[in-house]
């Protein structure tokens, strides 16, 4: 009974369906689409939809691109509306339009895999990569008006990441063909959370005010993309999380390579994926306490040398153990990069641009990367072959690594967290 009660008297929002638990439900119910899509999807396409890995590359550069287009417009947007939620209510119903759109629309088009790759890629950038930039520019936002830690809504994409590959690999092997509905129904899932359940806490709206103006305006965001924050912040993450990510696009298909039975494998690496995200469920509970004594800047640099680390180990892979344990890294630096940019951004900056700043630095920059690299990466594992291909990325990210050593600044602003960056 003592117990019960405690748990009674546990500050809002933790004792609240509507202004916490509601928030870690919309984000496995949405992010199932990341180990669907950046785990699964090559594999799939290459294998049931008849792409090669230069047109998967291609795939996932549009939707970098469609990242990219949406990310100013979705930034500027949420700063305006705030606490509304008609951006999160559009993705939530594209999210459930992803089943019919795979099986009714892409399978047919095995004939055409270039154009296909193109509008595939547009459709899912939308759903995946701006949607991501909605829903986590949103949460974030909440998390200072609701007065809960960000990393713990966010430990609930771990969560969904270490049971979703189990899902994924039964349902590829068992309905192939209707792989993808599995979207149609997390997304569902999703949007009604968004319509009925996710709240805010009116008598805290205040925080989201900036200490320059009430509501972020064009020129003040003009002025904040010239400064050198923004501009070295930039640079830094043109060079390394996107390049990590294009590189986990097609792990599996270097997986594969070390076997002749697919099915053992695609088993062997769904474990590897479920370890990966215990490891990440486990370091979002751990790692917020340890960035507030290191500092968002120090938190992106040592998640920055983590990648570098983990894709040399795949270049110099001797078998799939190797692999393997590179792939299970992932769950170190995941984290750091949940916690770490929207936190810099928000110590940097004016907390009234947050969600500007955010979608042109940490969404844009990585779409623009993804965009640039990704059908050449994809295009390099063809020609170059995967070990030299991950022994060069990997080098490239080291060295921005080392370049945000020197120019990544230290911030200002604290957000609830109270995170020092002295």
């Amino acid at each position: 009974m003592n117990i019960i009660k405690k748990i009674k008297n546990i500050p809002s929002p933790y004792n609240s369906f509507n202004l916490f638990w509601s928030y870690i439900i919309s984000e496995m119910s949405y992010n199932f689409i990341w180990p669907v899509m950046g785990t699964y999807a090559s594999f799939w396409l290459v294998k049931y939809a008849n792409f090669t890995h230069a047109d998967v590359g291609l795939a996932f550069s549009m939707m970098s691109v469609m990242g990219l287009i949406s990310a100013p417009a979705i930034g500027f947007i949420g700063d305006k509306i705030l606490e509304k939620k008609q951006l999160m209510l559009t993705v939530a119903i594209l999210s459930v339009a992803m089943g019919p759109f795979m099986q009714w629309f892409v399978m047919p088009m095995k004939g055409n895999t270039y154009v296909m790759a193109i509008i595939m890629g547009l459709f899912v950038g939308l759903v995946m990569n701006s949607g991501t930039n909605v829903n986590e520019t949103y949460e974030q936002r909440m998390s200072f008006v609701n007065k809960f830690e960000f990393s713990w809504v966010r430990s609930g994409v771990t969560v969904i990441g270490f049971i979703a590959p189990l899902i994924c690999a039964w349902l590829l092997s068992w309905q192939p063909q209707n792989f993808f509905w599995s979207l149609s129904i997390t997304g569902l899932i999703y949007l009604i959370m968004v319509v009925f359940f996710t709240k805010h806490d009116d008598n805290n709206l205040g925080v989201l005010k900036g200490e320059k103006s009430e509501k972020v305006t064009l020129k003040q965001v003009m002025k904040s993309m010239k400064s050198k924050a923004f501009i070295f912040f930039v640079i830094f993450l043109l060079g390394t999380t996107p390049l990590s990510q294009i590189c986990d696009q097609q792990v599996i298909n270097y997986f594969q390579t070390f076997f002749t039975n697919t099915a053992q494998g695609t088993a062997l690496f769904s474990y590897a994926t479920t370890i990966q995200q215990i490891i990440a469920f486990f370091g979002m509970m751990i790692i917020p306490l340890v960035v507030k004594r290191i500092g968002y800047r120090n938190g992106l640099i040592v998640m920055s040398f983590i990648m570098a680390a983990r894709i040399l180990i795949f270049a110099f892979a001797k078998n799939w153990m190797f692999v393997a344990f590179g792939w299970i890294l992932q769950g170190v630096y995941t984290p750091f990069w949940f916690v770490c940019p929207m936190g810099y951004v928000f110590s940097v900056f004016d907390k009234s641009e947050f969600a500007t700043i955010q979608s042109l630095s940490t969404t844009a920059a990585v779409q623009i990367s993804q965009i640039i690299f990704s059908t050449v990466i994809g295009s390099s594992y063809d020609s170059l072959g995967f070990k030299s291909t991950y022994l060069v990325v990997g080098i490239v990210i080291a060295v921005f690594a080392v370049f945000g050593m020197f120019f990544l600044v230290k911030g200002h602003n604290n957000p609830q967290t109270e995170a020092s960056e002295n």
